[in-house]
């Protein structure tokens, strides 16, 4: 029995294909950037070229999963379309083209999600872990343990929000670099600390930052599942990163297409939430919200 879990992302669309019959097994899991929060900052809507990328990638998941013998699909939407206006427009064209009902998920369900990708996941030996997932248009920080699900926050910014925020430039400038970090000096803050705890992170900036640091020209995900980077690693990928251009990262081993635009102030982002928390070293995750939800509906 095989089942199939899309996330909608604000820079990028997720599936996951996996089957039930005795272990659980991944048969497929896979990306695209469709960028559907492009300029939502600024409209308060998805775009109609978002919207259409975003529709064109959910119709080929669709033609997959079938193809697979998928029993069910389950898709769940995060930050672009819990904020847009016309979303509920989009989504019922989404439910009547294709059958797919996506399902808008709070900032609390993504974070225990993500929780769950984390919990389940055997790479994962830590006791105790914070973890932190940079989407396109917010970010959540989770603390959990092997028992329990502690808390969370969700902070209104991901790598293509603060892009439009604050980058007009190519490379950045220094003012532009200066007003994001005083701006995120501000942004991070949560009830609670990292003591003891394994700093986890993942989705796209963090599979992309593991991809540059090894150098890959082919996207592994058996390379970086469990890969650890420390917080110097990153300074200096930061560093290096800073006066490229758009088209230069572009060709960098490891870049995912699509990302070159957005990866340098996501890697930015992370790490000012590990300077944060003091953490010294980043273990890399290539799981998920798409397979939190599969977990839950195996009753984990």
């Amino acid at each position: 029995m095989k089942y199939a879990s899309i996330d909608v992302g604000t820079n990028t669309v997720l599936l996951l294909i996996m089957d039930m019959d005795k272990m659980p097994e991944d048969i497929l899991d896979m990306s695209i950037i469709t960028r559907s929060g492009e300029g939502l900052k600024r409209d308060g809507v998805l775009s109609e070229k978002a919207m259409e990328r975003t529709f064109s990638a959910l119709q080929e998941y669709k033609r997959i999963a079938e193809s697979h013998g998928v029993k069910e699909i389950y898709c769940v939407g995060t930050n672009a379309l819990r904020e847009a206006r016309n979303s509920q427009q989009f989504l019922e064209r989404i439910k009547e083209e294709l059958g797919i009902s996506v399902r808008v998920i709070t900032e609390y369900e993504e974070a225990y999600y993500t929780y769950l990708s984390i919990k389940y996941d055997k790479a994962i030996k830590a006791e105790e872990y914070l973890i932190v997932d940079i989407g396109g248009g917010s970010t959540e920080i989770i603390k959990g343990n092997r028992n329990r699900f502690i808390d969370y926050v969700s902070l209104p910014v991901g790598s293509v929000k603060l892009t439009e925020m604050f980058i007009k430039n190519d490379p950045p400038e220094e003012y532009e670099l200066k007003a994001l970090n005083a701006f995120l000096k501000d942004c991070i803050k949560t009830p609670f600390d990292g003591k003891g705890c394994a700093f986890i992170g993942t989705a796209g900036t963090i599979t992309t930052l593991a991809s540059l640091y090894l150098g890959l020209e082919k996207y592994d995900k058996n390379m970086i599942h469990g890969l650890k980077i420390s917080q110097k690693e990153i300074s200096r990928i930061i560093e290096r990163l800073q006066s490229l251009t758009v088209s230069e990262r572009r060709e960098l081993p490891g870049m995912e297409k699509g990302r070159e635009d957005i990866i340098f102030q996501g890697i930015i982002l992370l790490s000012r939430i590990m300077s944060y928390f003091d953490a010294k070293e980043l273990i890399v995750n290539t799981h998920g919200v798409r397979y939190g939800v599969i977990y839950e509906i195996l009753g984990k």
